[in-house]
């Protein structure tokens, strides 16, 4: 599955990171540029806010009058989200020309030392910011109160605005983060693809060991992998020593029994020459694999089958030409058996000749390759096996049939 890939765990892993890194640098700067718009708005209403106070004056009545009104024309259209008011003890006095006939309420706790930001309704329940200010003017012992206020709108879209530019920009630099997570982790996994086609090309008998180039992290796994490719020759050379060793030990014997058979005249010496003949095969055949043992790399042999198995077939058809079977060979070419050719030899050799006992006319030998895997097929149309009897058959040595000629090894 592809979740167990380390691959996948490596990109979703860093997939993550990337992504709520890059949500959390957009939240910080969306409030950080949110904050800066906010004491830009601020200072820009302060200034407004001192040009008022500049322009206040105190009548010889002690009344409040303004010699200019606030520049600004955007105090003077109306309902432009721009309004200033100004009260005295909590009266109001005098508006902008914007507010129309509507007002804002606004905190007015007139206690001489007031400065604060505040949000309100304006007309059409528009939401403001607004700067309100307590005020003494020279001339006069009232508290005045200043007040003015601004559209929360004009915020809200320098922060949209900055926001989806902001989204772009990191969509884009969380695209090229990726690309480069992407690159470095096919560039780190690179000696694994390598270890995967180094032990392909042992399997295939290209090489026998696995070469000392991989990374430091990786070396151990290449020591332990070459220690086991040596272990696994070893055995399999002690093996055939051992077969090679038993067969010699049982050749003097046989030849012992084949020379005394010899002084029996009746049926029973030939049946026991016969039967020594054909274990002093067998014999010869594990001492010359026993001398052949270690000459080539067993591991990555490759062998042909196509071959191997018309040869067996020239032979089957001349052992049993008095049943006229035809043998049939389909879809062996190009087939490789990744083992010794006399291991395919005796194997095929076994299953065709046990075919071609039973069959009544046919032997179909086919194969294929799934998955390198190696598939051959021997299908002849005698009796077959009964159910009940396929576990006992499978057993070295047992033979259903002890009355037909054979060894039960095949």
């Amino acid at each position: 599955m592809i979740r167990n890939s380390l691959t996948f765990r490596l990109v979703v892993t860093s997939i993550a990171w990337v992504t709520l890194t890059l949500v959390i640098v957009a939240v910080l700067l969306t409030l950080l540029f949110q904050r800066h718009i906010e004491e830009y708005f601020d200072a820009f209403m302060f200034d407004h806010m001192e040009e008022s106070i500049a322009a206040a004056r105190i009548n010889e009545q002690g009344q409040l009058f303004l010699t200019w009104i606030p520049a600004d024309p955007r105090f003077m259209n109306p309902h432009s989200g721009w309004y200033w008011q100004i009260y005295e003890e909590d009266q109001l006095i005098a508006g902008s020309e914007s507010l129309l006939n509507d007002t804002i309420d606004f905190v007015l706790p007139g206690d001489g030392n007031y400065k604060q930001i505040q949000k309100v309704i304006g007309p059409g329940r528009e939401i403001l910011r607004a700067l309100v200010l307590d005020v003494k003017l020279k001339g006069s012992n009232k508290i005045f109160t200043f007040a003015i206020a601004g559209s929360v709108n004009s915020i809200k879209r320098d922060v949209e605005g900055f926001t989806s530019k902001l989204g772009i920009t990191l969509i884009i630099l969380g695209s090229g983060l990726l690309i480069v997570v992407l690159l470095q982790i096919r560039f780190g996994l690179k000696p694994l693809r390598f270890l995967k086609d180094s032990l392909s090309s042992i399997r295939t008998g290209k090489e026998n060991r696995l070469p000392e180039t991989f990374p430091t992290e990786i070396q151990p796994i290449v020591h332990e992998l070459n220690a086991l490719l040596d272990h696994s020759e070893g055995l399999l050379e002690r093996a055939r020593t051992q077969v090679g060793d038993l067969a010699h030990a049982l050749k003097n014997p046989l030849t012992v029994i084949r020379n005394e058979a010899g002084e029996i005249k009746d049926y029973r010496g030939k049946l026991i020459r016969e039967k020594t003949d054909a274990m002093g095969a067998y014999v010869e055949r594990y001492l010359s694999r026993a001398r052949a043992a270690g000459s080539g790399n067993i591991i990555g042999a490759s062998v042909p089958v196509q071959p191997v198995a018309k040869d067996i077939c020239y032979l089957m058809a001349r052992m049993y030409q008095d049943k006229n079977i035809d043998i049939i060979l389909r879809d062996l070419v190009g087939l490789h058996f990744k083992g010794d050719a006399q291991d395919l030899e005796e194997m095929l050799g076994n299953l065709m000749d046990n075919a071609c006992k039973w069959a009544k006319s046919k032997v179909v030998v086919s194969g294929e390759q799934k998955d390198s895997r190696l598939y051959i097929h021997i299908d002849d149309d005698g009796p077959g096996i009964p159910e009940d009897q396929k576990e006992v058959v499978l057993k070295r040595g047992r033979r259903l049939d002890e009355t037909v000629p054979g060894s039960g090894l095949g």
